[in-house]
């Protein structure tokens, strides 16, 4: 895509410093016009929306979990605190009450597993003391717990693999070190999997429509990767840095440089042709001069592009569906984060109230030795063989 004369041959970034051009401005530009155009160019057309779709859906889910963060924290993390606060509370309380007489060996062995599973999801969040103290009581110490917890899901992992994760002598040191490296090795089986399907596709005998097309492709993804070079070999002599005397304008043209060395490694097409056209290196009107090849090409790498974001977008989604807890296949929305946010607040309230009664009730002994069997009984019924339970749901610690 050869540079056009523009009106300041001294300087191509001039218009866009004086107007910097938004992003829908800048689409409406690079697309065909909307009169007689060919299939090739309206397809061009709708990958680069679908692109610019894409990347602004990404943008806005990114900020979207931000600000909903800031504000869980604002409401959340106060009544998490007070919560915590309660739940250390009934820790020192047992602690206290197992270290008199009184209490049979059943019901020391029940408040110690509460005091365990209390201490436990304190140590979680740093407070050294609660480790402590569950180590005094538990058989093993956390540490030995976790690693045993991870050795026990390790060998979950490699029967359902069937190989070994890093070898008889791998020690992990945490669940989540764990979940990484049978992830990592899942998807390097599935990898290794398609690899083979695709060899043993390769081996047998190709047909000449087949050879065909994978010559078609083969040239096509060439000339894809010889117009995204071409499009940064301008950007770059543009726009470097080392080429400018004015301070202020260096700085301007290194941001620009490194919005330009980032969509190029991402053989980002829309985020270059934005940079291109916010330049003057090309202007409304160009593509439509473009040769067939040429915009097959260009067409190929949106193509790709906006395959990438979808897998992008799903993912990211993905993530934020686990970490704010979000119904599995719901959709990831700002009206699901505000359902996520008012019933967090509402179950937070309704474990600190049963929290203050619990710790009022065990106060009497013929009460707290009650409490005991009630919890005996609520751990049996909330039993999930499948560990589907949160652990760290005060809840099913103490009610």
């Amino acid at each position: 895509m050869p540079p056009q004369s523009h009106p300041h041959p001294s300087d191509p970034t001039k218009k866009s410093r004086a107007q910097p051009a938004s992003a829908e401005l800048v689409l409406s530009a690079l697309k065909f016009g909307v009169g007689a155009i060919s299939p090739a160019q309206k397809r061009f057309n709708q990958l680069l929306s679908q692109s610019e779709t894409l990347a602004k859906k990404i943008e806005d889910s990114r900020a979207l979990a931000d600000a909903h963060r800031q504000v869980a924290g604002r409401t959340l993390a106060p009544l998490e605190q007070e919560r915590n606060g309660l739940m250390r509370q009934m820790a020192l309380w047992l602690d206290a009450r197992l270290q008199r007489k009184g209490l049979s060996a059943k019901q020391k062995n029940i408040a110690t597993e509460i005091l365990c599973d209390l201490a436990c999801v304190l140590a979680s969040t740093g407070d050294q003391a609660m480790r402590a103290l569950y180590d005094t009581y538990s058989e093993m110490t956390l540490d030995e717990a976790q690693r045993a917890d991870a050795a026990d899901i390790k060998m979950f992992m490699e029967d359902m693999l069937g190989e070994p994760m890093g070898g008889d002598d791998a020690a992990f040191e945490s669940l989540d070190d764990l979940m990484r490296a049978s992830m990592a090795r899942m998807q390097k089986a599935a990898a290794a999997e398609e690899a083979a399907h695709a060899d043993r596709q390769n081996k047998g005998k190709k047909s000449a429509a087949q050879l065909k097309s994978e010559a078609k492709a083969g040239a096509l993804f060439k000339d894809a990767t010889g117009a995204l070079r071409t499009i940064y070999r301008q950007l770059v002599s543009a726009l470097h840095p080392d080429r400018e005397t004015d301070h202020a304008e260096q700085l301007r043209k290194t941001a620009l440089m490194k919005e330009a060395n980032a969509a190029y490694e991402k053989r980002d097409l829309l985020a270059l042709l934005q940079l291109q056209w916010r330049a003057e290196l090309i202007h409304a009107g160009q593509l439509a001069s473009l040769p067939k090849e040429k915009l097959a090409a260009l067409t190929a790498l949106l193509k790709d592009r906006v395959k990438v974001l979808t897998e992008e977008l799903d993912t990211l989604e993905q993530q934020m569906v686990c970490e704010f807890n979000l119904p599995m296949f719901g959709p990831f929305s700002a009206a699901a984060l505000r359902r996520h946010l008012k019933d967090s607040e509402l179950n937070l309230r309704s474990e600190i109230t049963l929290m203050k009664q619990d710790l009022l009730v065990v106060q009497d002994d013929a009460r707290f030795k009650r409490w005991l069997r009630e919890q005996q009984k609520i751990s049996q019924d909330d039993f999930d063989p499948f560990g589907d339970s949160d652990p760290s749901d005060p809840f099913h610690l103490f009610r």
